[in-house]
C-alpha cells in the first residue's frame, strides 16, 4: 500500500459554522421537498439526541426520512443548490486557507462527517478536497429508501477511513498527517495522525489532546 501524507476533517463547526442537518431540512421544507411536520420531527430528535447521544442514527433517520423514494440525481440537485445558496456562506475563510495551504504542501484533503452523503457528496464541487466520507443513506434502483448507516461519529470515523484507506490500497503516513476536529467524539480520527489541530475546540476536546494546537476560526 502506499504510503500517503492526509489532512482529515471533521465538517461541521470545523470547517462551517454550526450543524448542517437542520439548515439542510429547512432549505429542503422551503423547496417543497419535505413537509412542515418535518421541522417537528427534527427538532425532537435533536433534543433526543441530546440527552442520548448513541441514537444519533435514529434520529438522523427520522429526520431525514423525507428523501425515502426520491432520486440520487434529484437530491444531488437539491443539494448542489443547498452548497450554492446557503452553506458556502457558513464555511470558515481560515478552515478553507489551512486546506489550501495543505494541498500545496501535497496533502490529501479527506473530510470525514456524522452529516448525511445525501448532500455531503457533492461538497468537492464546492471545496478542493479529495474525499468525503460521510454518514451515509441507502440507496436502492437509484432511490433513497430512507434508511441510514451507522453514524459517522466518534469511533466510526476510524473505521470508515480504515475501510476507505483499504479500498484505495493506501495507508496514511501518521508522521506527516494531521487531523482536525472541533468536538471530543473528533478524538479518535485526529488520534490516527501525529498532529492534532483543534478548531474552536470544547473543553473535552482540548483536556483530552491537551498538546493540540488551537485554532480560532
Amino acid at each position: 500500500m502506499t504510503k500517503t501524507a492526509f489532512a482529515f476533517f471533521d465538517f461541521d463547526d470545523t470547517l462551517a459554522r454550526g450543524d448542517s442537518i437542520f439548515p439542510y431540512l429547512l432549505y429542503c421544507v422551503k423547496r417543497g421537498l419535505a413537509p412542515k411536520t418535518q421541522l417537528f420531527k427534527g427538532a425532537l430528535g435533536f433534543l433526543r439526541w441530546k440527552l442520548n447521544p448513541a441514537c444519533g442514527t435514529v434520529v438522523k433517520q427520522e429526520t431525514l426520512s423525507f428523501i425515502k423514494g426520491h432520486s440520487v440525481d434529484e437530491m444531488d440537485a437539491v443539494a448542489r443548490d443547498f452548497f450554492r445558496e446557503k452553506q458556502v456562506f457558513r464555511f470558515f475563510q481560515q478552515g478553507m486557507q489551512e486546506i489550501e495551504r495543505l494541498r500545496s504542501d501535497g496533502v490529501k484533503i479527506v473530510i470525514v462527517s456524522a452529516s448525511a452523503d445525501v448532500y455531503m457528496h457533492v461538497l468537492a464541487e464546492f471545496m478542493p478536497i479529495d474525499a468525503v466520507i460521510s454518514t451515509t443513506c441507502e440507496v436502492k434502483d437509484g432511490l433513497y429508501t430512507g434508511r441510514i448507516g451507522p453514524n459517522c461519529k466518534g469511533e466510526e470515523k476510524p473505521r470508515r477511513i480504515a475501510a476507505w484507506l483499504e479500498a484505495q490500497g493506501l495507508r496514511i503516513d501518521r508522521a506527516a498527517s494531521a487531523g482536525y476536529g472541533d468536538s471530543p467524539s473528533d478524538a479518535p480520527m485526529l488520534l490516527l495522525t501525529d498532529s492534532h489541530h483543534l478548531v474552536n475546540p470544547k473543553k473535552k476536546l482540548r483536556k483530552r489532546l491537551p498538546q493540540g494546537t488551537i485554532h480560532r476560526w
